[in-house]
């Protein structure tokens, strides 16, 4: 059955028989989007319609807090909850001084350690999924797959043992939307190294800053005195008052601009690849 008047379809997407042999895509109110690895100037379509993002690391390998960041900037910006599972935590003695660490990077984002082998965190996890349509986003190894089949009850996604260099191998090749058995739905999705945001989330302007991940800072940002500040040793930034009033942290502070800035050079490159286009075009176009 043929699809009139739709862009490219990702697991998540809902369609409708518009009643003439026609599928038609419903408006999604979610899209994990990310930049494709292959080339720097085009998106990468990931899930939609997803209502929770658990962003999964596992506690046997060391803890990237950039990496960390981008996928829970990755998650904000789809329009879903993002939530960090910690997994495997019965390796590690405590997990408070690595909460301690990723403060900066966590407002507003809820923690679950959990473990398989004596079942911590578990519950929690039922409650947060129960209902809802979730995707696992993480590296390969960070125990997505096992965490997918405790949700859903059995063995349906296969499992693999990390490497001797604490790297992931990769168990799940395709993304796939797997009915909960208390309702609701979950994607496990294959590992990815990277999770550089594509800048755009869908119905969103390129000159929107950090918005859905920072709304908070988004406000203050408009408070500078300055409609150009760059919130770097500005007079009249009303970001740099927050900080020093204490009512932002530096870190969070520094985050935000990352993203902003961020943004604004994919920006640039989309603008010069499209530029590059039209010159070709342009050629031959010449007699």
């Amino acid at each position: 059955m043929p699809l009139r008047d739709c862009p490219p379809i990702v697991v998540g997407d809902w369609l409708v028989d518009a009643g003439d042999g026609e599928l038609v895509r419903l408006e999604r109110r979610s899209l994990l989007v990310r930049r494709a690895v292959s080339t720097r100037h085009e998106p990468q379509l990931m899930a939609a319609n997803v209502d929770v993002v658990l962003v999964t690391w596992a506690l046997d390998s060391q803890v990237s807090s950039g990496r960390l960041r981008d996928m829970i900037a990755l998650a904000r910006d789809s329009g879903a909850r993002p939530v960090l599972v910690l997994s495997k935590v019965d390796v590690v003695t405590t997990v408070d001084d690595l909460l301690h660490d990723l403060d900066g990077i966590l407002e507003g984002v809820e923690v679950v350690a959990t473990s398989v082998e004596t079942g911590q965190g578990l519950d929690r996890l039922r409650e947060i999924t129960a209902g809802r349509t979730i995707v696992l986003l993480g590296s390969s190894g960070a125990g997505k797959s096992t965490l997918t089949n405790l949700l859903l009850g059995t063995e349906t996604q296969e499992t693999g043992e990390v490497g001797r260099g604490g790297e992931g191998r990769h168990t799940t090749s395709h993304r796939e939307l797997l009915p909960l058995p208390g309702g609701g739905a979950v994607i496990d999705s294959p590992g990815i190294r990277a999770a550089t945001m594509w800048g755009e989330g869908e119905g969103e302007s390129e000159d929107e800053g950090g918005e859905h991940q920072y709304p908070e800072l988004d406000a203050l940002a408009e408070q500078c005195r300055f409609s150009d500040c760059t919130h770097r040793d500005t007079t009249g930034c009303a970001l740099e008052r927050a900080v020093a009033e204490g009512v932002v942290s530096a870190t969070q502070r520094d985050q935000y601009l990352t993203i902003i800035e961020e943004k604004a050079g994919l920006k640039e490159e989309r603008s010069a690849a499209a530029r590059k286009v039209d010159r070709a075009r342009n050629r031959r176009r010449r007699p």
